[in-house]
């Protein structure tokens, strides 16, 4: 009886057989910071919403607590995601929201109008960093085929 031996590789390892690793994409750690920041900012907005609301010049404490409410759920949803680009989205879409609420401030006395220029500068910094992170991860579903 012939005996066949198989070579072990040089380099002292075997080759892995398994799948690659689906838990990398491009953008989905940053979707995974995105996630922690929503969190964050939302449970300011829910617990403190008179100091943001002084802070964004925006002049409704009870609409930042339900955008807070919003913050939380988008942040819960992108990290329990394994494909977050969808609740990523959705963040793009409350950015959005929230310059639109930001710029009816934008009306008000000048201090107010000061205000809802740095906020809105900060939301739409934000937003830029939501869009990247969006078409990094849609980048990423598109090789995935």
């Amino acid at each position: 009886m012939t005996r066949i031996t198989v070579p072990t590789p040089t380099h002292g390892y075997a080759p892995s057989h398994s799948p690659p690793d689906v838990h990398y994409a491009p953008g989905l750690g940053l979707a995974r910071g995105l996630g922690w920041f929503s969190i964050g900012l939302g449970l300011a907005e829910l617990l403190a919403p008179r100091t943001v609301a002084r802070w964004s010049g925006v002049s409704h404490p009870g609409l930042i607590q339900a955008y807070g409410v919003r913050e939380i759920l988008t942040g819960v949803g992108i990290l329990s995601s394994s494909r977050p680009a969808g609740w990523v989205a959705a963040r793009v879409a409350g950015d959005a929201l929230d310059l639109a609420t930001i710029g009816e401030a934008a009306y008000e006395d000048d201090e107010q109008r000061r205000r809802a220029g740095l906020a809105a500068a900060t939301v739409a910094g934000v937003m830029a960093v939501d869009l990247l992170c969006y078409s990094e991860l849609r980048a990423g579903e598109a090789l995935e085929g």
